[in-house]
């Protein structure tokens, strides 16, 4: 499901798509509907079918313009932990991008309820990418420490902007 972006005013959304074929509708139902009769990212109101392979993509469609784009990324990120799902008895806790800067690779999980405990950040529910803090600082390490939290709800944030030197925030709401 795509979400209204007021910064922007556009809609946005981060899915998880089959290979295959899809459209975009309205409401839920097919009686106003877009797909893309040129493959060229411009939308046409009963248009062909837009041909996708299987990946997590970034989807923005502005329907002022009639355009869309489908940006494939690597990563949704979640937190895990003893603090939050028992390192992963059930889904980690996912959060969203900051769609208020659409060109940094800032992520936000708002109002998360954390217990007593550790915990860490990984990609995709899994631990191929994981990352904790070593110093304690802020600084996100690759594999790092797990990081302590108190009981307690928090909106934390995630800046991937400069890869290299990725960091978090946590505030207690």
């Amino acid at each position: 499901m795509l979400e209204y972006d007021q910064y922007s005013d556009v809609f946005r959304g981060i899915v998880t798509l089959l290979d295959g074929e899809m459209k975009f509708r309205m409401n839920n139902a097919w009686d106003e509907n877009y797909g893309d009769d040129g493959a060229d990212g411009t939308l046409e109101p009963g248009g062909q079918n837009l041909s996708v392979t299987a990946g997590i993509y970034i989807v923005t469609v502005n329907l002022n313009e009639k355009t869309y784009s489908l940006q494939q990324i690597e990563n949704v990120w979640g937190l895990v932990g003893s603090a939050y799902n028992n390192w992963g008895a059930t889904p980690d806790a996912q959060f969203t991008r900051d769609w208020s800067n659409p060109l940094e690779d800032i992520w936000i999980l708002e109002n998360v309820d954390l217990l007593d405990g550790e915990f860490k950040f990984r990609a995709n529910n899994a631990w191929d990418v994981n990352y904790g803090d070593n110093g304690g600082d802020g600084t996100l390490e690759i594999g790092g420490a797990n990081i302590v939290s108190t009981a307690g709800n928090y909106t934390i944030t995630l800046d991937f902007s400069d890869p290299a030197n990725p960091t978090y925030t946590i505030d207690q709401n």
